[in-house]
């Protein structure tokens, strides 16, 4: 993404000189992003901001032109102006999509505690109906990240299934959190979502403008189709996780199938290191060995 905006020109020379990682990330990852179009691009810079820098103008547009605040609000993501970030239509609607949810704030505003969810799960299913309701009531039309189950699929297997699952899908908020949390994993298929969804394309590439600045987001190459996941602990560098965006689901019970209870920080992060054994993987992926930039030996001050 090449800024014109000149305070966001200035402040993303200032992120991208800082000494300390996650800033420096935070800059990559506008520097590196080539799926947000030059319409999208432009919606982002004319958006007016009361915060300052890039990062708050971000969090701002975020908020009122991703996300929104009615459920009936039609993110950018998924309108015209991003036309290069859209799916095009033929991804297999029977394929399982699979996502983490952090379920602390919606399990305490209903009465089943966490024991109770799980044994709902396999028993009487309907008893998790308010816990369902709940995590469907939050404001707002927020894209959700998401990836096909079959590429975790040896993550489920695993008794520590949960943090496996934030590991390899760079969940770092999640990875990094302290404890105990807990989790619900949440699966449905590619026709459920189109089936809900009031725009032509539902899915599309992840990029920078909905990554909430998060250091553990990599913005794809331009043509490689997906987003891919940032692997926090480098386990299978070799086989990033596709990741994309789906218009968001409102869930129903059968799509609760497990919960994890996780006391965190579930991992240690070298954020330099992961970052580079993700940019590898990408300059392999899209033929460019001049795609990105490393950020090994950076030491915070």
């Amino acid at each position: 993404m090449r800024l014109t905006r000149p305070d966001y020109v200035i402040d993303l020379a200032r992120l991208r000189s800082s000494r300390k990682s996650d800033l420096r990330a935070a800059g990559d990852n506008f520097l590196f992003e080539e799926n947000a179009g030059s319409d999208r691009q432009t919606d982002f810079e004319a958006f007016a901001t009361t915060a300052p820098g890039l990062r708050g103008g971000a969090a701002q547009y975020f908020h009122a032109k991703i996300e929104g605040r009615r459920r009936t609000h039609i993110p950018t993501t998924f309108q015209p102006m991003n036309a290069i970030a859209l799916l095009p239509e033929g991804i297999e609607p029977v394929q399982k999509i699979v996502r983490l949810e952090c379920i602390d704030d919606p399990m305490s505003a209903q009465p089943l505690g966490f024991d109770a969810i799980a044994a709902a799960i396999v028993g009487d299913r309907a008893a998790i109906a308010p816990l369902i309701r709940e995590m469907n009531q939050y404001p707002g039309a927020r894209p959700a990240f998401a990836c096909f189950k079959a590429e975790v699929a040896a993550d489920l297997r695993e008794p520590n299934w949960a943090v496996r699952l934030m590991i390899r899908l760079g969940l770092g908020h999640y990875a990094l959190a302290p404890g105990p949390r807990h989790y619900a994993l949440m699966e449905y298929t590619v026709r459920e979502v189109m089936k809900q969804a009031t725009v032509a394309h539902p899915f599309a590439v992840p990029t920078v403008l909905e990554s909430r600045g998060s250091e553990y987001f990599y913005p794809a190459p331009a043509g490689t189709g997906y987003g891919y996941t940032v692997d926090l602990a480098d386990m299978s560098p070799s086989s990033p996780v596709r990741e994309f965006l789906h218009i968001r689901l409102d869930y129903r019970p059968e799509h609760l199938v497990r919960v994890a209870r996780v006391t965190g920080p579930a991992t240690d992060v070298d954020l330099a290191a992961v970052r580079d054994g993700h940019l590898a993987s990408m300059r392999a992926k899209c033929g460019r060995p001049d795609y990105g930039a490393p950020m090994s030996g950076e030491v915070d001050p």
